[in-house]
């Protein structure tokens, strides 16, 4: 398999990976959980865990509220 060329966006793509870092461009504040992109991250939204952490959310908004505005 040939690599990518330099400075194209795959083999960027594949530094940032390699690295460790992403852009926090899909995050859910909810979970702390960083996804790589949209698909990613609409499966988040309906895993059984952030489903979890938005019914905590639906019975007490103000404690999470607080919580977020501290930080």
């Amino acid at each position: 398999m040939p690599k990518q060329e330099v400075g194209s966006t795959k083999w960027l793509g594949n530094k940032m990976k390699a690295k460790g870092l992403q852009k926090l461009r899909w995050y859910c504040q909810m979970c702390q959980k960083q996804c790589r992109d949209e698909n990613g991250f609409k499966c988040h939204r309906m895993s059984d865990g952030h489903q979890r952490q938005m019914q905590l959310f639906v019975q007490d908004p103000n404690r999470f509220m607080d919580e977020f505005s501290q930080a």
